[in-house]
């Protein structure tokens, strides 16, 4: 019987999955605090190289598109926030919603790993 992915792959699978586990770490600890620049910054260079993991895994193309719409959806609510937290209710909302394609997307990566 083949493998169903690469080995290349596998270990793509892994390392993302970690990556947006750290990701969406720095991102909750980005919105309890007052608007850090630099971490900011962090997280997007983060975002981008995830970004370059992502392309060499086929079946995140869907779900990978969903999470980029999000990211920009919830960067120009950050930017709009009146409030000093981030906190306010569609800055919550679409954070809940990213938060949920990242989990889709780490299951999408357990499934190359399950395989």
């Amino acid at each position: 019987m083949l493998p169903s992915h690469s080995p290349e792959q596998l270990a793509v699978a892994g390392q993302l999955s970690d990556e947006l586990a750290r990701y969406s770490a720095g991102l909750d600890v980005l919105l309890e605090r007052h608007w850090d620049p630099a971490l900011y910054r962090e997280l997007s260079d983060h975002f981008d190289r995830m970004q370059m993991h992502a392309q060499a895994l086929p079946r995140l193309v869907r779900s990978w598109s969903d999470l980029l719409i999000s990211r920009v959806e919830l960067t120009q609510a950050l930017w709009e926030s009146r409030s000093p937290r981030r906190s306010d209710g569609r800055v919550i909302a679409l954070h809940a919603q990213h938060e949920q394609l990242i989990r889709e997307l780490r299951g999408i990566c357990s499934g190359y790993l399950a395989n």
